[in-house]
């Protein structure tokens, strides 16, 4: 099963994106197991990025790629900009687009389906399950959305293996399990796509070597992912792999990273 890094964005001392940054560590991630991207996804703060900077770095990592597949996530709430992102990551060579359903307030399912339908014209989609979008994607929903055709498929960042077990039974080799916490889980679940991670950014060596199989970690992948949360979440990081904060991010105290392992790109 695949094993895709959703992608941090790096920022330089003064607030911009940094491309080369960029670039670079997407190339080193390749050399570490990463076999795609999630580029500008939630962890890619993409609701602080302008469409020209989301545009930029989607373009800079399916030129970084090599090939492997690229899902940018193209959300926004300008149906035109969304568009314009859409349409431009595919003629860079996108395999798909990432794309949670509307934000914040709670939607019935007929007005979700709507949504999907107006991204559906320009690309194929993979949904976005994310518990802090405010409108969840329950699993009739999905089931609606897949016999539709208006997505191709799911990446769940719900945290909850009962929930992704269901969806890869329900709809094999259509489902992606985007959350670190549940990896060791994820992994031996019949009909599960792939796996999405961000911790991947900061230990992919260790993640890979866990999506792979190997038992020994699935404690330490726990506790990591536990005291990441405690330490900052995405500002820690950031902070550990040094990408660089921007507002509203700020670094996070460096006594909240002391319990942390070093980031394995620290060692290059």
């Amino acid at each position: 099963m695949p094993f895709v890094v959703a992608l941090l964005t790096p920022f330089d001392g003064r607030g911009r994106v940094d491309l080369a940054r960029l670039r670079a560590h997407a190339l080193w991630l390749q050399t570490q197991g990463a076999e795609g991207f999630v580029a500008t996804g939630w962890c890619g703060e993409f609701l602080y990025l302008s469409d020209r900077e989301r545009e930029a770095i989607h373009r800079t990592v399916l030129e970084s790629a090599m090939g492997k597949p690229v899902y940018p996530c193209t959300w926004d709430p300008s149906p035109s900009t969304s568009t314009f992102l859409t349409e431009a990551a595919m003629q860079q060579g996108a395999k798909a687009v990432l794309m949670p359903p509307p934000l914040l307030h709670p939607l019935d399912d007929d007005a979700i389906m709507r949504w999907y339908e107006a991204v559906a014209r320009s690309a194929p989609v993979l949904a976005l399950h994310h518990p802090g979008a405010g409108t969840e994607l329950r699993l009739p929903l999905v089931a609606r959305l897949l016999e539709a055709g208006l997505i191709e498929g799911i990446v769940d960042a719900s945290g909850d293996p009962w929930r992704v077990a269901r969806l890869a039974q329900a709809h094999p080799e259509r489902v992606w399990c985007a959350d670190d916490g549940v990896l060791a889980q994820a992994r031996s679940m019949p009909g599960l796509a792939g796996a999405v991670s961000e911790v991947a950014n900061v230990w992919p060596a260790f993640t890979r070597r866990l999506w792979d199989g190997d038992d020994q970690l699935d404690a330490a992948m726990l506790e990591r992912h536990v005291r990441l949360q405690r330490s900052g979440g995405l500002r820690a990081m950031k902070s550990l792999v040094g990408l660089g904060c921007r507002s509203p991010m700020v670094e996070p105290p460096e006594d909240a990273l002391v319990d942390l392992p070093p980031a394995e790109s620290a060692r290059r």
